[in-house]
């Protein structure tokens, strides 16, 4: 998840009432099941949730899950429909270096130089002394780089991975290495290029030798030819109360920190070899010890809680029971994953929209599935409003700018006609006013914009408010020429008839027309 775009949003609505299904549960825990089913209806419905996957696992298999909706080809939803997994990436990612790390062919505690020596960050000496750990908990020094524009790059020519870390020597670092815990998929940039080189292989073939193959991960993406093989469907963004379907290039770049895609059925295989102690089937991912360190919170988080290697490390408030959660986004999807190891127990949501408005009530589902099968009662989230009403009140202020525009142009127009004559005074006035909406055309493209990096970013993520930003900049900016228009007209009309323009310079009423 990017916590710099939950301060914009975007509008809810619904596509249409969706019914949520489930397989057959066990008979002892059909009561349990029709609880969860209630519950996820209710929380698909609330947030216009087109396609929802979830499932209950526990110890080494799915005993729920729940299917409703469509996909975004509008295909029914099923368990082996594909799903961009976001920030749930990472622990895949995780989990391919600690195999490594088991191998004796990285060391967590080296530099990543030792493993990457071409690594470039903004500070040399820095660079020496960023571990591989540091990376894998957040704790280099990096800053989150979504702002800097380099993440959601859509670069599947190969090499794309590599170009995108040494993109990173022109960012400024955050912090010190080791210092304090800063969330930044750029950790997992350079870990994915850390992987390469140590390999000799693209990371997402690695990754699926490793990883994907042994767990049997059927649906699962990690290319853009994966991809296209599959069918992924298109995800969907909100605009001004409508989820708005959204099918941008795959982005194998990505893969290391947000864009590996998958099925439920996948997701639930991943969730079972990490409650068995990384056993899946006849497979061992990684020992017991190992699945233990990574799942051991090992930097303080400022929101609470600890990162560990990969994951987060946290108790689930209401309940106290530890859990070990990922949670993570991309232009279209959300997805979650919440372990409880010590119930042997783990809940999977995957949902084909996503809005940074909502992000706090799409999180909260995985939690509150949780605390219904511990026998606690849920702590639903719920849509910032406020956040959701910033379109809705941009393009108010654009349909205001029209009327003031149009109003403009008319007056000026039937003042011009009635009295030609102009003075000093009137055309200082109308340069004021076209200055002053230049500036407000130059602060809605800077200001708002600027806050998540850029118009670019923002168009991305809240569609609605990145076009009601260049609409109400554009309405300002030909405020800005209309009134440049009269002026220039006034001037030139006093400069013909200086003497009647310095007559009506004592008489004429200021006017922004």
């Amino acid at each position: 998840m990017r916590p710099q775009l939950r301060r914009f949003a975007v509008a809810l609505a619904a596509v249409g009432a969706l019914a949520i299904t489930s397989g057959p549960p066990a008979s002892a825990a059909g009561d349990e099941t029709d609880r969860v089913r209630t519950y996820l209806d209710h929380y698909r419905k609330t947030n216009h949730i087109p396609g929802l996957a979830a499932a209950v696992v526990r110890g080494d298999r799915v005993v729920q899950e729940h299917l409703a909706g469509v996909a975004g080809d509008g295909t029914p939803v099923t368990a082996q429909t594909p799903f961009l997994y976001g920030s749930v990436s990472k622990p895949f990612t995780a989990l391919a270096v600690l195999q490594l790390a088991e191998d004796g062919r990285i060391s967590l505690d080296a530099p990543a130089r030792v493993h990457l020596p071409w690594l470039r960050l903004s500070d040399e000496a820095a660079t020496a002394r960023v571990t591989v750990r540091q990376l894998l908990t957040h704790t280099s020094g990096l800053p989150e780089v979504i702002t800097a524009g380099l993440t959601d790059r859509y670069d599947n020519a190969p090499g794309g991975v590599a170009r995108a870390v040494r993109d990173l020597a022109d960012v400024p670092l955050a912090g010190q290495p080791g210092s304090e815990h800063r969330y930044s998929d750029a950790n997992y940039m350079v870990l994915g290029a850390l992987v390469e080189e140590v390999t000799g292989r693209p990371f997402a073939e690695h990754l699926r030798r490793s990883v994907l193959d042994p767990l049997r991960m059927r649906q699962a993406a990690a290319t853009a030819a994966d991809a296209e093989r599959l069918g992924l469907p298109a995800g969907h963004r909100r605009y001004l109360g409508r989820a708005q379907e959204f099918d941008p290039p795959y982005d194998t770049s990505g893969v290391p920190y947000g864009y590996l895609a998958g099925s439920l059925t996948d997701l639930g295989n991943f969730a079972a070899a990490q409650l068995n102690e990384g056993r899946f089937g006849e497979s061992r991912l990684l020992s017991a010890d190992g699945v233990t360190r990574m799942h051991r919170g090992q930097a303080p988080i400022a929101s609470g809680g600890r990162y560990a290697l990969g994951w987060r490390d946290t108790v689930l408030s209401g309940s106290g029971a530890r859990t070990v959660w990922h949670a993570g986004a991309t232009p279209g999807f959300f997805a979650h994953v919440v372990l409880v190891p010590e119930a042997d127990l783990a809940v999977i949501l995957l949902a084909n929209l996503y809005h940074p408005a909502a992000d706090p009530a799409l999180a909260s589902a995985g939690f509150d599935v949780a605390r219904i099968l511990l026998g606690v009662p849920p702590q639903p989230a719920t849509n910032d409003t406020l956040l959701l009403s910033v379109a809705p009140a941009l393009f108010g202020v654009a349909g205001l700018l029209m009327i003031v525009l149009i109003a403009t142009v008319v007056r000026g127009t039937r003042r011009h006609r009635a009295d030609p004559r102009t003075g000093r005074r009137a055309v200082a006035t109308s340069a004021a006013w076209a200055l002053g909406w230049a500036a407000g055309a130059g602060a809605a493209l800077l200001v708002l914009p600027s806050l998540v990096g850029g118009l670019g970013l923002l168009l991305l993520w809240t569609p609605d408010i990145g076009h009601a930003t260049v609409a109400v900049a554009a309405l300002a900016g030909l405020l800005a020429l209309a009134h440049t228009t009269t002026a220039l007209a006034r001037l030139r009309a006093r400069r013909a008839r200086p003497a009647a323009g310095d007559l009506a310079s004592t008489s004429e009423p200021v006017s922004v027309g």
